[in-house]
């Protein structure tokens, strides 16, 4: 997901980080489908309880109830763990398309495609916002296309260069609030696991600086951001939501110029790498290196930033600004697994800085459920410890996204 949005739409973090569905074997989802029809010891055959019991081993497993739902509609409850906004709750609309019969890939894999959602958000620092988002493949999943819409209400603190301002505040206040879009779509390199492509993202935004701020780099009033950008990633994982074994790489390029309606001019190149893996079955280890640089005139609050647990958003942000992590996980009984994760992030006026900047780390533990099985969709906590305290994050899918 783009920073811009990130930032307004943190509340739909969980939402948009499954914009893109797992990979399964058609064999696996045949399977699937045919034991739904079986009846177990303990279910109770044709009941809404039972499309969330697994049929192989007896537990609570949402894969049926997912896929084989008419509708494949579900109601989902949000639980904002984001301590920016000091936490919260919303509701969300999610529908999962029903695949088409023919929707896998050369290798037989199943692909579970189109999804979309609507949602709105309330938190403890009185943000709010509403918007949604649809994801679709086209063509045998030789065409993507993500959007996004929406309109917030948020409330967020500006620390300034790498978390120090001038003068004697510690951080300053903002409002930022209007609409948003982010419209994307990549096109597949023949036969290959590369995608490019590009899109166009605008905001429209009315900032506010809290009473009494007086700080010449800052703004406040009307603003329009608008930018295109140009992307080209590689894909190469076992699930899109929770991925444990494979390579994801994505590079965007955005430029943003009063031609295109931008009331600012800036360039911002980013990039995401992760690789992911599987020792003995029962063990996992991924690492990631997320980052972006900018160039010309980019507003505050829209600056890179550190983006891991246990820094809030915004805390440490500057013109370059980069986050490496490190996660390993055991799954000690069948669908429970336990991880532990260490990383921290940068930032500085550009690459080169990077080197000699002061280093902002975060180490936590978590666990995870197997929430839907032919989905790869596991669900858990995660507790993390920054630099100043120590934060509880409910995770859906993988902490990191894909990026995807």
């Amino acid at each position: 997901m783009p920073k811009a949005a990130r930032i307004i739409s943190v509340v739909l973090i969980i939402l948009l980080s499954s914009s893109a569905m797992a990979q399964e074997t058609t064999e696996t989802l045949d399977n699937s489908t045919s034991s739904a029809t079986e009846q177990k010891p303990g279910e109770q055959d044709g009941s809404l309880w039972s499309q969330f019991i697994d049929n192989e081993d007896g537990m609570l497993d949402m894969s049926e109830w997912l896929i084989e739902n008419a509708y494949g509609f579900l109601p989902v409850p949000i639980i904002i763990t984001e301590p920016a906004v000091d936490n919260g709750i919303g509701l969300a609309g999610v529908f999962f398309h029903k695949p088409k019969a023919d929707a896998k890939t050369e290798d037989g894999k199943f692909m579970l495609t189109d999804i979309s959602a609507v949602a709105a958000a309330y938190t403890g620092n009185d943000s709010w916002l509403v918007g949604g988002t649809h994801f679709n493949t086209m063509r045998d999943d030789t065409i993507r296309y993500t959007g996004v819409l929406g309109y917030g209400d948020i409330n967020l603190d500006f620390y300034g260069s790498d978390g120090e301002l001038p003068g004697p505040l510690d951080k300053i206040g903002f409002n930022a609030k209007g609409a948003f879009s982010d419209q994307q779509i990549e096109f597949r390199l023949g036969k290959s696991n590369w995608f490019m492509g590009g899109g166009w993202r605008y905001m429209t935004n009315d900032v506010s600086l809290e009473t009494g701020t007086i700080l010449d780099d800052l703004f406040e009033g009307n603003v329009t951001i608008s930018g295109i950008g140009f992307t080209g990633h590689y894909e190469n994982v076992n699930s899109r939501l929770s991925p444990t074994k494979g390579f994801t790489t994505e590079l965007m390029a955005l430029w943003n110029d009063d031609a295109i309606g931008s009331d600012f001019n800036y360039e911002e190149l980013s990039w995401e790498i992760r690789q992911y893996f599987i020792f003995a079955d029962k063990w996992n280890l991924s690492w990631r290196l997320d980052g972006a640089t900018t160039n010309g005139d980019i507003p505050f609050y829209l600056e890179p930033y550190v983006n891991i647990e246990g820094i809030p958003t915004l805390r440490y942000q500057g013109p370059t600004a980069a986050t490496a992590e490190i996660r390993g996980g055991w799954e000690f009984i069948p669908r429970w697994s336990a991880i532990a994760f260490a990383g921290g992030g940068r930032t500085g006026e550009k690459i080169s800085d990077l080197g000699s900047a002061e280093s902002h780390t975060a180490v936590g533990v978590g666990f995870r459920y197997m929430m839907a099985k032919i989905l790869g969709l596991r669900v858990g906590l995660d507790v993390a410890r920054g630099p100043e305290d120590t934060y509880v994050y409910l995770v859906m899918g993988h902490a990191w996204g894909t990026g995807l």
